[in-house]
């Protein structure tokens, strides 16, 4: 297995709020990216702590029999401590973060994602490419009402508005799912200053011309930047 993690704070905004990180326990590896927002530095804090808070717990609690659980747990727990500091300061009571999270299983040949907001994970395995989180956005669920149509979310007013993060919330719902593990596959997971700018054709065609990890991660942001770099962007490929 190879990874890389490469961030970038694009051509638009004056400061990077996007964080990563990894930990290995017990032969399995936890990968997490997160996309902060509130304030001039609320969301570089929040996405920093969110992964901080989300490692310490991962490391502290290895005894947990499921490891689904134990990501989930470390999610909410991450959510719990940014909240005790957003409400104790004013300066940051609106800052927040989106987390996405894997864990390779290597004992039982699976992986697990894990997610909260808009920030997405795509497997590539068996010549197919599949998003395998679904945001959660305000477009989402009124497509999942039937309010609004395909055509018509492409271009609704409130495309950009997320419905769940860390830190604003007292409860969350986090979701996972799990896959098998195959040879070949590639897991890529990024914050939606990647997603926003380039289309899944565009990332499909990198992930499968490129023979590294390094490569994948640098010429997806690579790209993304050239097309416009609104926002940060942040890439973390694995390499199974």
């Amino acid at each position: 297995m190879q990874y890389s993690s490469v961030s970038n704070i694009g051509k638009v905004r004056n400061k990077n709020q996007d964080y990563y990180g990894s930990v290995k326990v017990k032969g399995n590896e936890f990968f997490i990216v997160a996309d902060g927002m509130g304030g001039y530095k609320g969301g570089e804090i929040a996405s920093k702590l969110a992964v901080n808070f989300f490692i310490d717990y991962i490391k502290e609690n290895q005894e947990e029999e499921s490891l689904v659980n134990l990501q989930e747990h470390a999610i909410n727990y991450a959510n719990d401590k940014i909240n005790e500091i957003r409400k104790s300061s004013d300066e940051y009571y609106d800052m927040g973060t989106t987390v996405v999270c894997v864990c390779i299983d290597n004992k039982n040949s699976l992986y697990h994602f894990s997610h909260i907001g808009d920030s997405r994970a795509y497997l590539y395995s068996k010549g197919v490419l599949k998003q395998v989180t679904r945001d959660h956005s305000l477009v989402n669920d009124l497509l999942d009402s039937g309010s609004i149509n395909e055509e018509e979310a492409k271009n609704y007013e409130h495309k950009s508005t997320i419905t769940k993060v860390i830190g604003c919330l007292e409860d969350i719902d986090v979701k996972s799912l799990s896959f098998e593990m195959d040879k070949g596959d590639i897991i890529l997971m990024t914050t939606d200053g990647l997603s926003n700018e380039l289309s899944k054709d565009e990332i499909f065609a990198i992930m499968t011309q490129n023979n590294s990890a390094e490569e994948i991660s640098k010429n997806l942001v690579d790209l993304a930047i050239k097309k416009g770099g609104h926002d940060n962007i942040t890439v973390t490929t694995i390499l199974i």
